[in-house]
């Protein structure tokens, strides 16, 4: 068969050519009709990073629109999308002074956002919804098992059809119209490639001929074979979906987790979610710039500040925490409001780092914590407080009364916590 392979780049790209496959990169795709059958390659992880000016486009998103005109505008030439797997979508394309120059900051995993391959960056190539969900599966072909990351959500709504099956009894490959397949597959070779194109595209002498009332010929024990395939279906679909729960239980603590590897918007909503839980307070609040959370409890108002860095703790961290305690301190004199203010620092120090390589704060910055009665709380205590409380190891009064005791750094036994 006649292939032409398309690829976001040729050099590393794992293909060889050969009499019956031509490889060429997006930009430089012939005619689909030109060939029995293109194969559209989204698996780079190259591929996945969006337009500098548009988060939700990929870089390469005019390539992208070019190939669904010619999927649209071919008559005889069959086609095969091969889906990525749960790589790394790479966004928020901004400057780094520490390279002097311009790179993707932000990266998620594919199955943190996209749900739907016709809601998606890639979703000018498919003309009806294909939902997708998350879960690791292995699926059997000639003489091989191929491994995907995805699978396609049932029900497989009309006119979509199931064309391959896992070992989870989870969709790998499904038939958009009688020419147009996509699969979740992953593909890494010659080998593989053909072993898919054959499974989803099978030619007539692997077809075969057998009359659809052969299998109501019963012999030996069939019936009870039968049966017992029926039970083990159930079983594994009872399996899967206590699978699925977990995952979303585990990707639920990743969330969690992630106080301790970001910063700016996304250290603030996250951390934020976890003091609001342990304070049991309201989590709405507008940033007024003045502080990024606050909360008030018996005669004590808690102004908040959230910060990380690739660094360690700055003066400045604390110098600012301790500039918003005052100007709320006025605000509050001004209104006759006669609460005790409490400033506390919420800090992810070199989230780049693993918790166990990062350096200790510094014992000046804390000193000058303590002085000005700054509260300071890394991530990493944030994070077992939080696990505490959730556990019924520490109460919401515990928390919130250590923070308004406690000036400079507070240590996990500060709450009671011990390893």
């Amino acid at each position: 068969m006649k292939t032409q392979l398309l690829v976001y780049r040729k050099q590393g790209c794992g293909f060889a050519e050969t009499t019956d496959l031509t490889i060429r990169e997006f930009s430089n795709a012939s005619a689909f009709d030109a060939f029995e059958l293109t194969v559209i390659d989204l698996q780079d992880e190259n591929l996945w990073k969006c337009d500098p000016c548009d988060v939700s486009l990929l870089k390469d998103h005019a390539d992208i629109a070019s190939i669904s005109q010619m999927v649209l505008q071919s008559k005889k030439s069959e086609c095969i999308i091969l889906l990525p797997q749960n790589c790394l979508y790479s966004y928020s394309y901004e400057y780094d002074s520490r390279i002097d120059a311009k790179r993707y900051k932000r990266n998620k995993l594919l199955k943190d956002f996209i749900k739907d391959f016709a809601d998606s960056p890639i979703c000018e190539l498919f003309p009806f919804p294909l939902p997708i969900c998350f879960g690791e599966s292995k699926t059997a072909l000639a003489d091989r098992e191929l491994h995907s990351d995805f699978s396609f959500s049932s029900p497989i709504l009309h006119p979509i059809k199931p064309l391959l099956f896992s070992n989870a009894s989870t969709v790998s490959a499904v038939l958009i119209s009688e020419a147009f397949a996509a699969t979740t597959l992953q593909v890494n070779d010659n080998e593989d490639l053909s072993a898919v194109i054959n499974g989803i595209f099978p030619t007539e002498s692997q077809l075969t001929c057998v009359p659809d009332w052969l299998d109501e010929v019963e012999f030996h024990d069939e019936t009870v074979q039968r049966a017992r395939v029926k039970e083990i279906d159930e079983q594994m679909a009872v399996l899967n979906e206590e699978k699925k729960g977990i995952e979303k239980v585990l990707s639920s603590y990743r969330d969690i987790k992630s106080v301790l590897c970001t910063k700016d918007f996304d250290l603030e909503n996250n951390a934020r979610h976890l003091l609001a839980e342990i304070a049991e307070v309201d989590e709405t609040f507008e940033d007024n710039k003045e502080e990024d959370f606050n909360f008030s409890y018996d005669d004590t108002f808690y102004l908040i500040e959230i910060k990380g860095s690739g660094r360690g703790l700055k003066r400045q961290h604390i110098s600012k925490t301790y500039d918003h305690v005052q100007i709320k301190m006025d605000e509050m004199e001004a209104e006759g409001d006669s609460r005790k203010i409490k400033g506390v620092l919420i800090f992810a120090s070199q989230i780049e780092l693993r918790p166990e390589e990062r350096d200790p704060f510094p014992e000046k910055q804390i000193s000058i914590a303590q002085r000005t009665e700054i509260a300071v709380l890394s991530t990493e205590t944030l994070l077992r407080c939080y696990e505490a409380y959730i556990e019924g190891r520490l109460t919401s009064d515990a928390f919130k009364g250590t923070l308004r005791q406690s000036s400079g750094l507070i240590s996990p036994d500060a709450f009671g916590l011990h390893d």
